[in-house]
């Protein structure tokens, strides 16, 4: 799996690096909207109600919700995605030219012996 992830995490030249680095800067936010969405669902169900909700509320609130948390992760008002950016950015690299020519199998066994799966580390 952390293999999986460092793979994917480099880019093959600067203009790769560049989108790499886009896409995981919304990665974050998307990231930061759904635990957003999560967390208004959640104090939402704590809420005391005179009435029961119906399918159509449901479905509208759980919708508002959404919108709401898209809008808040965009406007960085808690900051979780860009947390998250920030300690995922330095894995994004462009691959060296050795690496290009390294099969998966010796990527593998490359990214095991680095310092990503010591415990402590990073």
């Amino acid at each position: 799996m952390e293999a999986d992830v460092k793979q994917v995490l480099q880019a093959d030249s600067p203009r790769e690096l560049e989108i790499q680095k886009r896409r995981l800067r919304e990665s974050c936010r998307e990231f930061e909207s759904v635990m957003i969405s999560y967390m208004m669902k959640a104090a939402r169900e704590g809420l005391v109600r005179g009435e029961e909700p119906g399918s159509a509320r449901e479905i509208y609130e759980d919708m508002l919700a959404g919108e709401v948390s898209k809008v808040i992760s965009r406007s960085s008002a808690l900051g979780i995605g860009d947390m998250l950016y920030s300690k995922l950015e330095p894995l994004v690299k462009t691959r060296t030219s050795q690496e290009l020519k390294t099969s998966p199998a010796e990527a593998q066994t490359a990214v095991s012996a680095t310092s990503w799966n010591k415990p402590g580390a990073g």
